[in-house]
C-alpha cells in the first residue's frame, strides 16, 4: 500500500551560525517523530555542521556535485511514495530542476522587500550568486504550489513581491527548557540587556549601542551581544569605543537560555526580522523582550504584556522603553513568566511540525483536498 504521508527531504545551504540552522534540524527531528521519512540534505557552504537530527537521516555535502548526487538519491521515488522537498528561497530553483517529480515546498526566512539582494543557488551550475527576490528564475517557479513565511510579516512580503501562487504562515517552532534556567545574574544594581544578533549591518546593533550610551542609560545598564561576528564587527566595536557604551560582545552562544537566564530583558533592533528566534531563547529563560514595531517582531511580543515594542524610527522612544525598564524591575518578572506560558503555548517544535506534516500531506497526489489561503 502507498502511504498517503510523502517521504519528505529538507535542502539547507548553510553559510554562518544562526537560528534558521537550529530550526531546520528541529522541524527535521519533530517531523520523524511524528511518523515521516525524513532525510536532510545540509550544503555546508562555510556554516556550521549539521549535528544530530536523529530519527532524521542527515547528507551533508561540501560542494555542488554532492548536493546534486544526494539530492537525487533521496528524492528519488521509492515504491510509487510521493516525495515532498521542504525547500528556501536559496535552494527552491536547484531543487525543482534536480526532482522536477517532487513537490517542492520553498520556506522563506525573511521579511524580503523588492530591492534586498539575498544569496541564492544558481540552477544550472550550484553557484552561489546575489537575485533580489523579484529576479529569481520564476519561469521555473510557476508551478511551485505553496510557500511559507515564517511569520504573517514574511507571508505578506512573499505575497506583495513574489509570483507566488499560494503563501501560508507556519511559525517556527523552538525549543526551550523544561524548566526555567536558574537565575545566575549578579546583583550589580545595572539593568542587564542581552541582543542575540550576528554584527552584520541589518540587525541594526547600531542603534542598541547608542541607546545604552545615552547619558540617562551609560551607568545603570549594561548590553551584551551573544552572536558571531560579522560584517558590521569592526564598526561596531569602533563605535562602542568612541561612545564609551556599556557594552560587550559574547560570541556565539549554543546553550542560549541557560546564558540569558542571567539577563533582565533582551533587546533587537533588526526591521526586517523573519520571525525573531532569540525572543523565544529568551522566553524560556522568564525573560521579557524589547523589540521594534516591524518586522515580525510585533508578532511574537505582546506589549505590555510579554514584552514591550517601541518605535524603531525614534531613537528616542528607544531610550524611554530602556529607562522604563530600568526603573520597574518587579513588571519585567512578570512579563517574562508570561512570556515563557505563551512560548510554551505556540511556539513549539511539535505544533510546528504539525502544521508541515499537514501542508505536505496536502501536496501528496492521493490527497489534495488540503486549501491554502494565499
Amino acid at each position: 500500500m502507498i502511504s498517503l504521508i510523502p517521504r519528505v527531504v529538507l535542502t539547507w545551504v548553510t553559510t554562518a551560525r544562526g537560528g534558521a540552522e537550529n530550526s531546520v534540524t528541529e522541524l527535521a527531528r519533530n517531523l520523524a517523530r511524528l511518523g515521516a521519512e525524513v532525510d536532510v540534505v545540509w550544503w555546508r557552504h562555510g556554516g556550521p555542521s549539521a549535528g544530530g537530527c536523529a530519527p532524521a537521516r542527515v547528507h551533508e555535502v561540501n560542494d555542488w556535485g554532492g548536493y546534486q548526487r544526494a539530492l537525487a538519491r533521496v528524492g528519488e521515488h521509492v515504491d510509487g511514495s510521493p516525495v515532498v522537498v521542504i525547500s528556501s528561497h536559496r535552494t527552491v530553483a536547484a531543487d525543482v530542476a534536480l526532482v522536477p517529480h517532487a513537490r517542492v515546498i520553498p520556506v522563506v526566512r525573511h521579511v524580503v522587500n523588492a530591492e534586498q539582494v539575498l544569496r541564492v543557488i544558481h540552477p544550472v551550475d550550484g553557484v552561489m550568486v546575489e537575485r533580489t527576490i523579484k529576479a529569481l528564475w520564476w519561469d521555473q517557479l510557476t508551478d511551485v504550489p505553496v510557500w511559507v513565511g515564517i511569520s504573517n510579516a514574511s507571508a505578506e512580503a512573499l505575497r506583495e513581491h513574489t509570483r507566488a501562487r499560494f503563501v501560508t504562515t507556519i511559525y517556527n517552532g523552538v525549543a526551550i527548557p523544561a524548566t526555567v534556567p536558574v537565575r545566575t545574574r549578579l546583583h550589580t544594581g545595572r539593568l542587564l540587556i542581552a541582543s542575540v544578533a550576528r554584527t552584520v549591518p541589518w540587525k541594526r546593533l547600531d542603534h542598541l549601542v547608542r541607546a545604552v550610551a545615552d547619558p540617562r542609560l551609560s551607568t545603570a545598564v549594561r548590553l551584551d551581544v551573544f552572536g558571531e561576528a560579522g560584517s558590521h564587527q569592526g564598526a561596531l566595536e569602533d563605535l562602542v569605543r568612541e561612545l564609551g557604551a556599556p557594552v560587550r560582545f559574547m560570541g556565539y552562544a549554543d546553550d542560549l537560555p541557560q546564558r540569558l537566564a542571567g539577563y533582565d530583558l533582551l533587546a533587537t533592533a533588526a526591521t526586517q526580522e523573519g520571525f525573531g528566534r532569540a525572543v523565544v531563547d529568551a522566553a524560556g529563560a522568564a525573560i521579557p523582550s524589547l523589540v521594534p514595531d516591524a518586522g515580525a517582531s510585533p508578532e511574537l511580543v505582546w506589549d505590555g504584556l510579554t514584552g514591550m515594542v517601541y518605535d524603531p524610527d525614534d531613537p528616542g522612544d528607544l531610550v524611554n522603553a530602556l529607562t522604563d525598564a530600568l526603573l520597574d524591575r518587579a513588571i519585567l518578572t512578570r512579563m517574562g513568566h508570561a512570556a515563557r506560558a505563551l512560548a510554551e503555548a505556540w511556539y513549539t517544535p511539535g505544533r510546528c511540525a504539525v502544521q508541515y506534516l499537514a501542508l505536505v500531506t496536502g501536496q501528496a497526489p492521493a490527497a489534495r483536498t488540503l486549501e491554502v489561503t494565499g
